[in-house]
Order: structure tokens, then C-alpha cells, then sequence
């Protein structure tokens, strides 16, 4: 069932909140986990591991530093775990820094309303051929 049909039909839910911390620390672990694997499987040392597990998460991938140059037994499964370990980190990136930018913008908007800089409700609209609308409007 999708987010729209639940809205359709009325069906109460809740928003899941992540406070930016959490996020921060779960994108830490996930970082320091791919640092110990790369340093015990690439014979690197930790701060290598890290930087290469933070460059190429973020997709920056500056090709100074790459696994798999040393062909050993279990390579080509070392690689396959490599590409797993990257991909699936991308995703939890991507969910985590969506997650806190929701914990920002609805602390912010929590904040200009009771400081008054926000003093009308804000809406977005999502139409549905796709377009998305954001703006403020009054209450009548």
C-alpha cells in the first residue's frame, strides 16, 4: 500500500522522526565497519580503509586508492562483498541524510513559528502528473 493511497483513504499514520544524531552515528559505524573490512582484506591500514570507504560512499571516488589490486585467493568474492558492501551503503546514506534533512527543516519551521518569522502555514503539494509545489498561505 503506498503513501498515497493511505492518505486517500484516510487512514491515520505517523511520520517516523530520526533525530540527526542517530544518523550521524549510523553513518559513522557504516564507515568504520568498511574501514576494518578493507584494512583486514586490503592490508591497508585503518585511516586508508576510511577514507576510501567515505570517498567512494559519497560518490566523490577519486581513483587514488582501490581494492583489489592484490589478486589473492577469494578475490573475485572479496569483490562481490566490496560492491554489496557499497551499494547497500549508498542506500542507507541517502535514507539517513533524507531523514535528518526532515528532523531539520521540521525543527526550523518549529522554531520560525514560535519566533514569529513564520507566521502562516506552509503546504506542498505534490499534483499528479509528478510536479512539485511548495509555498505559505493564510488561514481564512
Amino acid at each position: 500500500m503506498s503513501l498515497r493511497s493511505i492518505r486517500r483513504a484516510g487512514i491515520p499514520y505517523k511520520r517516523e522522526k530520526m533525530p540527526v544524531s542517530v544518523g550521524i552515528i549510523t553513518v559513522m559505524l557504516f564507515i568504520a565497519g568498511g574501514a576494518i573490512l578493507f584494512a583486514v582484506w586490503e592490508d591497508w591500514n585503518l585511516f586508508d580503509g576510511a577514507y576510501y570507504s567515505f570517498i567512494t560512499l559519497s560518490t566523490i571516488g577519486f581513483g587514488d586508492i582501490v581494492p583489489g589490486q592484490s589478486l589473492g585467493e577469494g578475490s573475485q568474492e572479496k569483490l562481490i562483498v566490496c560492491a554489496l558492501y557499497l551499494l547497500f551503503g549508498m542506500a542507507l546514506i541517502a535514507m539517513c541524510f533524507k531523514l535528518m534533512q526532515d528532523d531539520v527543516v521540521r525543527k526550523a519551521r518549529w522554531l520560525g513559528q514560535k519566533i514569529g518569522i513564520l507566521g502562516m502555514a506552509f503546504y506542498s503539494l505534490i499534483e499528479a502528473n509528478g510536479l512539485f509545489y511548495s509555498g505559505e498561505f493564510t488561514r481564512d
